[in-house]
Protein backbone atom coordinates (compact mmCIF):
# COMPACT_ATOMS: atom_id res chain seq x y z
CA UNK A 1 0.00 0.00 0.00
CA UNK A 2 2.81 2.42 0.91
CA UNK A 3 4.58 1.59 -2.38
CA UNK A 4 1.35 2.17 -4.33
CA UNK A 5 0.79 5.57 -2.66
CA UNK A 6 4.39 6.70 -3.32
CA UNK A 7 4.17 5.43 -6.89
CA UNK A 8 0.93 7.41 -7.38
CA UNK A 9 2.61 10.53 -5.96
CA UNK A 10 5.59 10.01 -8.27
CA UNK A 11 3.30 9.65 -11.29
CA UNK A 12 1.37 12.77 -10.25
CA UNK A 13 4.63 14.72 -9.87
CA UNK A 14 5.79 13.59 -13.32
CA UNK A 15 2.43 14.53 -14.86
CA UNK A 16 2.47 17.91 -13.12
CA UNK A 17 5.99 18.56 -14.39
CA UNK A 18 4.99 17.61 -17.95
CA UNK A 19 1.92 19.85 -17.80
CA UNK A 20 3.94 22.78 -16.48
CA UNK A 21 6.53 22.24 -19.24
CA UNK A 22 3.80 22.12 -21.86
CA UNK A 23 2.23 25.30 -20.46
CA UNK A 24 5.63 27.03 -20.52
CA UNK A 25 6.23 26.00 -24.16
CA UNK A 26 2.72 27.13 -25.16
CA UNK A 27 3.22 30.47 -23.40
CA UNK A 28 6.63 30.94 -25.01
CA UNK A 29 5.29 30.19 -28.49
CA UNK A 30 2.28 32.46 -27.96
CA UNK A 31 4.62 35.30 -27.03
CA UNK A 32 6.72 34.83 -30.16
CA UNK A 33 3.76 35.71 -32.40
CA UNK A 34 4.36 39.37 -31.54
CA UNK A 35 8.11 39.35 -32.08
CA UNK A 36 9.76 40.72 -35.17
CA UNK A 37 11.65 38.22 -37.32
CA UNK A 38 15.42 38.71 -37.27
CA UNK A 39 15.69 40.12 -40.79
CA UNK A 40 13.33 42.01 -43.00
CA UNK A 41 11.58 45.26 -43.68
CA UNK A 42 8.78 46.03 -41.20
CA UNK A 43 5.84 48.13 -42.25
CA UNK A 44 2.67 49.09 -40.39
CA UNK A 45 -0.91 48.12 -41.12
CA UNK A 46 -3.54 50.73 -42.01
CA UNK A 47 -7.32 50.26 -42.04
CA UNK A 48 -8.52 48.35 -45.10
CA UNK A 49 -11.08 49.33 -47.70
CA UNK A 50 -13.71 46.81 -46.61
CA UNK A 51 -14.32 47.21 -42.89
CA UNK A 52 -12.79 50.43 -41.61
CA UNK A 53 -13.43 49.94 -37.90
CA UNK A 54 -12.07 46.38 -37.40
CA UNK A 55 -10.25 46.19 -34.06
CA UNK A 56 -6.41 46.17 -34.16
CA UNK A 57 -3.50 47.56 -32.18
CA UNK A 58 -1.87 49.40 -35.10
CA UNK A 59 1.23 50.38 -33.11
CA UNK A 60 2.18 46.73 -32.44
CA UNK A 61 0.82 45.00 -35.57
CA UNK A 62 2.88 44.86 -38.75
CA UNK A 63 4.11 43.02 -41.79
CA UNK A 64 7.76 42.05 -42.09
CA UNK A 65 9.09 41.06 -45.50
CA UNK A 66 12.39 40.26 -47.19
CA UNK A 67 13.61 39.06 -50.58
CA UNK A 68 16.44 36.53 -50.82
CA UNK A 69 19.16 36.37 -53.46
CA UNK A 70 17.46 33.20 -54.73
CA UNK A 71 14.25 35.07 -55.58
CA UNK A 72 12.16 34.05 -52.58
CA UNK A 73 9.90 36.49 -50.75
CA UNK A 74 9.40 35.81 -47.03
CA UNK A 75 6.44 37.56 -45.41
CA UNK A 76 5.30 37.54 -41.79
CA UNK A 77 1.84 38.93 -41.10
CA UNK A 78 1.48 39.98 -37.43
CA UNK A 79 -1.83 40.99 -35.84
CA UNK A 80 -2.05 42.18 -32.21
CA UNK A 81 -5.34 42.86 -30.39
CA UNK A 82 -7.50 42.03 -33.40
CA UNK A 83 -10.76 40.16 -32.83
CA UNK A 84 -10.15 37.03 -30.71
CA UNK A 85 -10.30 33.57 -32.32
CA UNK A 86 -10.93 34.96 -35.80
CA UNK A 87 -9.57 33.93 -39.19
CA UNK A 88 -7.96 36.63 -41.34
CA UNK A 89 -6.99 35.46 -44.83
CA UNK A 90 -3.75 37.17 -45.84
CA UNK A 91 -2.27 37.84 -49.24
CA UNK A 92 -1.13 40.42 -51.76
CA UNK A 93 -2.72 42.85 -54.18
CA UNK A 94 -0.32 43.30 -57.10
CA UNK A 95 -0.88 46.37 -59.27
CA UNK A 96 -0.49 45.44 -62.94
CA UNK A 97 -1.90 45.45 -66.44
CA UNK A 98 -1.28 41.78 -67.17
CA UNK A 99 0.14 39.09 -64.91
CA UNK A 100 1.21 35.43 -65.14
CA UNK A 101 -0.97 32.65 -63.71
CA UNK A 102 1.26 32.18 -60.67
CA UNK A 103 3.34 34.23 -58.24
CA UNK A 104 5.94 31.80 -56.99
CA UNK A 105 3.95 28.66 -56.14
CA UNK A 106 0.64 30.50 -55.58
CA UNK A 107 -2.16 31.03 -58.15
CA UNK A 108 -3.00 34.59 -59.15
CA UNK A 109 -6.58 35.82 -59.57
CA UNK A 110 -6.79 37.61 -62.93
CA UNK A 111 -9.20 37.78 -65.85
CA UNK A 112 -7.40 35.39 -68.25
CA UNK A 113 -4.07 37.11 -67.54
CA UNK A 114 -5.49 40.63 -67.54
CA UNK A 115 -5.43 42.42 -64.21
CA UNK A 116 -8.86 43.27 -62.80
CA UNK A 117 -10.15 46.88 -62.68
CA UNK A 118 -10.94 48.17 -59.17
CA UNK A 119 -12.31 51.42 -57.82
CA UNK A 120 -11.54 51.57 -54.10
CA UNK A 121 -10.93 54.46 -51.71
CA UNK A 122 -11.27 56.93 -54.60
CA UNK A 123 -8.61 55.20 -56.73
CA UNK A 124 -8.99 53.48 -60.10
CA UNK A 125 -6.39 50.73 -60.55
CA UNK A 126 -5.99 47.33 -62.16
CA UNK A 127 -4.68 44.62 -59.89
CA UNK A 128 -4.33 40.89 -59.32
CA UNK A 129 -4.89 39.12 -56.00
CA UNK A 130 -2.67 36.41 -54.52
CA UNK A 131 -4.01 34.55 -51.47
CA UNK A 132 -1.22 33.15 -49.26
CA UNK A 133 -2.69 31.79 -46.03
CA UNK A 134 -4.57 32.54 -42.84
CA UNK A 135 -3.83 34.17 -39.49
CA UNK A 136 -5.86 32.60 -36.68
CA UNK A 137 -5.90 34.90 -33.67
CA UNK A 138 -5.80 33.58 -30.11
CA UNK A 139 -8.13 34.43 -27.21
CA UNK A 140 -6.74 37.99 -26.98
CA UNK A 141 -6.66 38.63 -30.75
CA UNK A 142 -2.97 37.99 -31.40
CA UNK A 143 -1.65 35.80 -34.20
CA UNK A 144 0.85 35.58 -37.01
CA UNK A 145 1.51 33.72 -40.23
CA UNK A 146 4.81 33.36 -42.11
CA UNK A 147 5.06 32.24 -45.70
CA UNK A 148 7.91 31.83 -48.18
CA UNK A 149 6.84 32.57 -51.75
CA UNK A 150 9.00 31.46 -54.61
CA UNK A 151 11.14 31.36 -56.38
CA UNK A 152 9.55 34.38 -58.06
CA UNK A 153 10.36 35.56 -61.57
CA UNK A 154 12.92 38.39 -61.52
CA UNK A 155 11.36 41.82 -61.75
CA UNK A 156 9.87 44.79 -59.93
CA UNK A 157 6.49 44.35 -58.26
CA UNK A 158 4.27 47.12 -56.90
CA UNK A 159 1.95 45.64 -54.32
CA UNK A 160 0.00 45.93 -51.10
CA UNK A 161 -0.21 43.39 -48.30
CA UNK A 162 -3.72 42.67 -47.06
CA UNK A 163 -5.74 40.82 -44.43
CA UNK A 164 -9.30 39.92 -45.33
CA UNK A 165 -12.38 39.78 -43.11
CA UNK A 166 -12.54 36.01 -42.65
CA UNK A 167 -11.20 33.26 -44.87
CA UNK A 168 -12.13 31.53 -48.09
CA UNK A 169 -12.03 34.33 -50.66
CA UNK A 170 -10.85 33.21 -54.13
CA UNK A 171 -9.96 29.68 -52.94
CA UNK A 172 -11.63 26.36 -53.74
CA UNK A 173 -14.19 25.41 -51.10
CA UNK A 174 -14.02 28.87 -49.56
CA UNK A 175 -16.54 31.56 -48.83
CA UNK A 176 -17.26 34.81 -50.57
CA UNK A 177 -16.15 37.35 -47.95
CA UNK A 178 -13.45 39.28 -49.77
CA UNK A 179 -13.52 42.55 -47.82
CA UNK A 180 -10.13 43.80 -46.65
CA UNK A 181 -9.88 44.71 -42.94
CA UNK A 182 -6.21 45.78 -42.99
CA UNK A 183 -3.82 46.84 -45.74
CA UNK A 184 -0.20 47.91 -45.94
CA UNK A 185 0.54 50.43 -47.15
CA UNK A 186 -2.70 52.31 -47.58
CA UNK A 187 -4.94 53.69 -48.84
CA UNK A 188 -5.62 51.48 -51.87
CA UNK A 189 -3.21 52.23 -54.71
CA UNK A 190 -0.32 53.19 -52.42
CA UNK A 191 2.26 50.49 -52.98
CA UNK A 192 5.37 48.80 -51.67
CA UNK A 193 7.92 48.18 -54.41
CA UNK A 194 9.61 44.79 -54.21
CA UNK A 195 12.55 44.01 -56.48
CA UNK A 196 13.31 40.35 -57.09
CA UNK A 197 16.84 39.72 -58.46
Amino acid sequence: MYFQRNRSKTILHVLATLLLSAAFVATASAQTTESTPDAGTPQPWTPGWGILNERLNYSRSKIVWSVSATGKLTITYILVSALPTKLYQVGLTIFCTTFPATFGQFPVDTNAGNCIPNYLQGVNATAAAVELGVVLTDDVGTGSFTVVVGPIAAGTYNLEFDARDGAGCIVAGGGSDCLVDFQSPGPFGTTTQIVVP
